[in-house]
């Protein structure tokens, strides 16, 4: 099968790992992580990303490596059957499931996180020295309410309605066979210098093997055929749907 996979580069060495060894012809296409902080802008880039691949070759098939992302996939439309992960974000997909996601963050959404991936792809190439911020522009919710009441009202009603809250603990989620040294160490001290605890997780790379080879249950795997466009849902179970355009 030949496959086109267009892929957050946070995922760039386990998803070069699976592609190297799947029994499919697959070509992969890496999009700089954090770019979901812009999500309008992600949408129109990952849009181009996947008309133009269908023009470069007759592929059977066009993974997804992104979730919801902030509603940066709602819309998404290809030329030819489409695949991506039924996840909000690629926290549940390094933990191996939403069920698993739940089990360690449902309590604390707010809990920071971090995986050797997205220490490479976020803290060292960006040179922080703090924790990523997510722009509030990535909610729907902030973006409801900015057609609702404008954009400084809007400012002022999410400020009251989500004050910032800080957990007393952040994540770090060992993925076995892919993890950097030193970058655990790195982050541990990053979190311990603000205060916080560090707790480690054991990731679990079977989502995103599956990803990449398949079978694509619907279960895990949202199905996008021509005509049709990612929906939201906003559950913790199927996240997306098709909408037919």
């Amino acid at each position: 099968m030949r496959i086109k996979l267009i892929c957050c580069d946070v995922f760039l060495r386990p998803v070069s790992a699976f592609v190297a060894a799947s029994p499919h012809i697959i070509d992969v296409e890496y999009v700089p992580m954090l770019a979901h902080n812009k999500p309008d802008e992600l949408r129109a880039d990952l849009q181009t990303r996947i008309n133009a691949a269908a023009k470069v070759r007759d592929y059977d098939i066009l993974l997804l490596l992104y979730g919801l992302c902030g509603n940066a996939a709602v819309g998404l439309t290809s030329p030819v059957k489409m695949i991506m992960p039924r996840i909000h974000d690629c926290c549940a997909m390094f933990m191996g499931s939403n069920e698993n996601f739940v089990k360690e963050f449902g309590g604390s959404l707010s809990m920071r996180w971090c995986t050797s991936g997205y220490y490479e792809r976020s803290y060292i190439d960006r040179g922080l020295t703090s924790h990523p911020s997510v722009s509030r522009e990535t909610y729907p919710e902030y973006r409801a309410l900015v057609e609702q009441y404008g954009e400084d009202n809007a400012e002022y009603v999410w400020d009251i309605m989500h004050p910032e809250i800080e957990t007393p603990e952040a994540a770090y989620i060992r993925m076995e066979g892919f993890d950097m040294p030193g970058y655990e160490d790195a982050f541990k001290r990053l979190v311990e210098e603000q205060g916080k605890t560090l707790k480690i997780l054991s990731g679990d790379a079977s989502y995103l093997k599956d990803m990449i080879d398949g079978p694509w249950d619907d279960r895990r795997f949202l199905t996008i055929n021509p005509g049709e466009n990612v929906g939201a849902v906003y559950d913790m179970e199927r996240v997306v749907k098709a909408v037919p355009i």
